[in-house]
């Protein structure tokens, strides 16, 4: 009687430790479910805000899933346009995924697959560039009010083509920090590798860069509806960026070091680096052999640049001199190499 009553009672504590374990499974499947309903929710109350201020916005499908790790939601072609500015912007998307995790709702991660437009208008005409890439991730995370903090982005294999040309890389890395309000201003880093500019392009050094890293910070104000408009806001604003980190290596010719970065009146790159620069008499005679320079001048620029140039610990040649963007044109220490055209098209 002793003996059955125990196996009773041990029969009796595993249908409760049965019982518990599926209870709490329930409960977090229902946890899970009340969070997906609102980030859903969240989705849908943005795109009601979009079409109030005048936009449109649309997709083909909204589909919820992720459980157990996380809320994850998808957009099947999603379109946004926006009729009242200036060049109409249009943005098509294939396919936006969303992540969240449960313990992490201020951070967001977006997988983007398929391609991604960016379309608008000049004149009767409209443009359009389309980025497509191996893998794109980026993330984003927000404070208390919605506003951002950090954004990140992870791109294999881009590939832009359209209105502004073919370019292409092996891998792009972005990433912003918000620094500060007045002026508005953020930390920036951004590594590029194996670039292939386009053919239009195909100056001098050729078009494939090898590597380019940048940090440094950004500040100014950028108001208006067209690229113009909020470039030249910015500009006037006092709209500069700061670098720490310049690194460079484009053909022979390999650069390290600081500077800063703004535009002119014409839209053309303005702004002066100081650092080191090894590698500057291969693209002298790069210019030479691209009918872009005269020998004479070659050589006088290359004995220019041989009385400041100082040699490291592995007895390489470096220029301690600045490169300096003025006046439409690219300055290496005294000797100019090309002129610079502006950023924006047809400018």
């Amino acid at each position: 009687m002793i003996a059955r009553t125990a196996c009773y009672t041990c029969r009796m504590r595993y249908f409760v430790l049965i019982g518990l374990i599926l209870g709490a499974l329930v409960g977090y499947y229902l946890l899970w479910a009340h969070l997906s309903d609102q980030v859903a929710a969240e989705a849908t109350r943005w795109a009601e805000a979009q079409r109030a201020q005048g936009r449109e916005v649309s997709y083909d499908r909204l589909r919820q899933w992720g459980f157990p790790y996380r809320l994850s939601l998808t957009m099947e072609n999603l379109r946004w346009h926006d009729p009242q500015s200036a060049v109409g912007w249009r943005i098509e998307a294939d396919e936006v995924n969303a992540h969240l995790q449960l313990w992490k709702l201020d951070h967001v991660i977006f997988d983007l697959n398929g391609a991604q437009r960016l379309a608008w208008k000049e004149g009767d005409a409209e443009r359009q560039v389309t980025l497509t890439a191996e893998r794109f991730r980026s993330s984003l995370v927000l404070d208390a009010a919605g506003n951002w903090l950090r954004l990140a982005a992870d791109l294999e294999k881009p590939s832009l083509s359209g209105a502004l040309q073919d370019w292409r890389a092996d891998k792009l890395l972005l990433h912003a920090r918000r620094a500060g309000n007045v002026p508005p201003s953020a930390d920036l880093a951004l590594q590029a590798e194996a670039v292939t500019l386009p053919a239009s392009a195909d100056g001098p050094l050729g078009r494939q860069i090898a590597s380019l890293r940048l940090v440094g910070n950004a500040r100014g104000t950028a108001v208006g509806r067209t690229p113009e408009d909020l470039l030249g806001t910015w500009r006037d604003s006092g709209g500069i960026v700061e670098f720490e980190t310049i690194a460079l290596q484009w053909g022979a010719l390999r650069m390290n070091g600081d500077g800063s970065l703004t535009l002119d009146k014409q839209f053309r790159p303005l702004g002066a680096m100081t650092g080191q620069i090894r590698g500057a008499e291969a693209g002298l005679d790069a210019l030479v052999a691209a009918g872009r320079m005269k020998p004479e001048d070659a050589a006088a620029g290359k004995a220019a640049l041989g009385v400041i140039a100082l040699r490291d610990d592995r007895g390489e040649r470096y220029l301690p001199v600045p490169l300096t963007a003025q006046e439409g044109r690219l300055f290496l220490g005294p000797v100019p190499l090309f002129a610079l055209q502006p950023i924006l098209p047809g400018k």
